[in-house]
């Protein structure tokens, strides 16, 4: 009975794990030398030692992980993303379309021998590759956001392949529909291909609206905790206080709660503000626009888990250090956010008055809250 060994499993792992930054150039060049030292190898290839042959031969592969990057030099070609996108839609389908024909050969006896199973591997790979030397055609200047997004879904194929490939050292009907199983994440994987954003507009448009759902949720659990707590309980005599002061916020504590939710939800408000800014008036035709919804990202990234701390801060007993820290670090994030965007090319004059009001804000609940934490 033939069991495919860990080296095409390992080469999987190895090469696609961390996709790094490449030069489309330099990728073709060390993958046409690997296929000479392949084509020199496999006629030495016996099926005793099939599996040596593959870790000999695709050793060669891994020396594109040790270069950086860009996608491509804009220098010697015009990039078109509409043909890259075509490429990578066209080369995820035949990974789905090959993978299917390797489950297809392990669902029914006889299993494919060593030399059938090596031609399958080896078709498998090369179109693993072809997605990968798509994704490094993917330059730099089209955005980083774009190109990270790509990445994942890129890594989302590789890992599924990856447990695929595994799983054909497993036997018998319980492996067969696992493995029918694992199919379909592949399958998954690259149908998600046809669903991502294609420029970098829309994916920062995606993560806006993902930041402003982690900051909704986070604003929405402590309001609920604050009205339930207030419906049962209302104000209480110290006595009380002390009964089960873990449980339940002080009367001193209560005082704190309504600053420190005015600075979660003025981080709520603008993230509300500026997704729907963006979806009018974003644009990513320069480079420098493009590069400003990059940085617009990398702002708006560090809001929810300031938010989140800041959330934790506020639930019995506060600790006003705590407090005080948390406060700090969300006020000077929303605020550089701000002022971010109000230099932004998607912020006109018209967009001036929201980001002041916005920015007040910020200033009105920090002003409110530190006397009551220096009390």
């Amino acid at each position: 009975m033939f069991v495919v060994s860990n080296t095409r499993t390992n080469y999987l792992l190895n090469v696609g794990k961390f996709l790094p930054d490449y030069t489309a150039q330099q990728y073709r060049k060390n993958h046409l030398q690997t296929r000479s030292h392949e084509n020199l190898k496999s006629h030495n290839c016996e099926d005793s030692n099939l599996h040596t042959c593959h870790r000999e031969n695709l050793k060669s592969h891994k020396r594109f992980k040790k270069t950086g990057g860009e996608g491509v030099d804009k220098s010697n070609c015009e990039f078109s993303l509409d043909d890259f996108w075509l490429k990578l839609r066209v080369s995820s389908k035949y990974i789905s379309n090959e993978v299917t024909k390797l489950c297809l050969a392990f669902s029914k006896s006889p299993l494919p021998g060593v030399t059938q199973t090596h031609e399958m591997l080896r078709t498998l790979e090369t179109a693993y590759l072809e997605v990968l030397s798509t994704f490094y055609t993917l330059p730099k200047s089209c955005g980083l956001v774009l190109r990270k997004e790509v990445n994942m879904a890129v890594l989302q194929i590789v890992e599924s392949l990856i447990t695929v490939v595994m799983s054909l050292q497993e036997e018998g009907d319980k492996a067969q529909k696992d493995r029918l199983m694992l199919t379909g994440r592949v399958w998954d994987a690259c149908e998600a291909i046809e669903g991502l954003p294609q420029n970098n507009l829309q994916v920062t448009c995606k993560i806006i609206q993902r930041e402003d759902g982690l900051v909704l949720d986070a604003l929405q659990e402590i309001e609920e905790e604050v009205a339930a707590e207030q419906s049962g309980n209302g104000l209480r005599t110290e006595e009380e206080e002390e009964e089960d002061n873990s449980m339940t916020w002080s009367n001193q504590d209560r005082e704190l709660l309504f600053p420190c939710m005015g600075l979660v939800k003025t981080a709520r408000s603008s993230f509300k503000r500026i997704g729907a800014v963006l979806q009018i008036k974003g644009k990513f035709e320069t480079e420098e626009q493009i590069s400003q919804l990059d940085d617009l990202v990398s702002k708006s990234v560090e809001i929810s888990p300031a938010v989140d701390d800041m959330v934790s801060c506020m639930y019995p007993p506060m600790n006003k250090d705590a407090v005080r820290s948390a406060a700090a670090v969300l006020k000077t994030r929303v605020e550089a956010l701000l002022h971010m965007v109000k230099q932004s090319h998607y912020a006109t004059e018209e967009d001036i008055g929201w980001i002041e009001f916005l920015l007040k804000a910020v200033a009105h609940n920090n002003n409110k809250l530190l006397p009551l934490l220096n009390s």
